[in-house]
């Protein structure tokens, strides 16, 4: 019984899934988005890219394709839309602006585990049980993708070592944007970015466009991205090599040319809207190629 109760409930969230694909596709180019609110529909991104050949095919034979839902800004979907766009996966992309209803959104708030976004599904995952929380999706495609330090057991350590570093480098954003490095020691900025730079010293280079990524480079990568943003050149006034590297990384194929696509959603005001201002669902479609 449990099992046709799965078959079931498994259909039923494919069909989910086709409802908001079709929902998406049916909405009108000309809708204004403004961040968080008011659409119709949600965005869908159907990326078809052809796999760098360091990374391993996430997608093992009878399962299902990779669909990735989270909300229309970046935040935590950002790592995982930057690790996937290193790679070239192909899945679908699913963006939520949170206006539209639930049936033309995989019913994510009754499916997700926790009642919220990021959620994943597709690569033996179910669609009707997907999975949550940005850093546990995070490292479940790191580990499909071949992109979490290279197998062994102390490589993955030492890759999510350095992806906790650069979450809490992140968390050091007012001090570097300002440029007032005042905390000493090993929690200050200064010491971090250099502890950083050895952490990678035995990682792949990333200015090798066939050297792999792990999700720890992934993230400091989104890290670095975020704090020139918000003041151009203040990680280059507190690391050069940092700056250097973070020219490298973004300069990388698959993430240049997403860093340049419509998927790449403007930041946000702290009420969730564009900083940008208003765009239309139409703006989002500038596939990168």
């Amino acid at each position: 019984m449990s099992s046709l109760i799965s078959t079931q409930e498994e259909d039923l969230a494919e069909a989910e899934l086709a409802t908001a694909i079709s929902a998406a596709v049916a909405a009108p180019d000309s809708e204004v988005l403004v961040g968080l609110g008011g659409a119709s529909a949600m965005l869908y991104f159907p990326v078809k890219k052809d796999l760098k050949p360091q990374y391993n095919e996430g997608r093992r034979s009878g399962e299902k394709e990779l669909v990735f839902l989270y909300l229309s800004i970046r935040g935590l979907g950002e790592t995982v839309r930057l690790m996937l766009a290193e790679a070239q996966a192909s899945y679908t992309h699913l963006a939520s602006p949170m206006g539209e209803p639930q049936e033309f959104a995989l019913e994510w708030r009754k499916r997700s585990p926790n009642g919220l976004t990021p959620i994943m599904s597709g690569l033996g995952v179910p669609r009707s049980e997907p999975l949550c929380q940005s850093s546990a999706i995070i490292r479940y495609l790191a580990s499909r993708y071949g992109m979490d330090g290279g197998g062994g057991e102390l490589e993955r350590a030492r890759c999510d070592m350095l992806f906790e570093t650069a979450r809490d480098f992140k968390n050091k954003a007012k001090e570097i944007v300002a440029g007032d490095y005042s905390t000493s020691g090993a929690k200050g900025a200064v010491i971090t970015a250099g502890n950083i730079l050895k952490m990678m010293a035995n990682m792949g280079d990333v200015g090798e466009e066939t050297s792999a990524m792990n999700y720890g480079q992934v993230q400091l990568l989104n890290s670095l991205l975020t704090l020139n943003e918000e003041k151009k050149g203040c990680v280059g006034e507190l690391s050069a090599p940092l700056e250097e590297w973070l020219q490298k990384a973004a300069g990388r194929k698959g993430i240049r040319e997403y860093l340049k696509s419509g998927m790449r959603f403007p930041n946000v005001t702290p009420q969730y809207k564009f900083d940008t201002g208003p765009m239309t669902r139409g703006d989002t479609k500038k596939i990168f190629k």
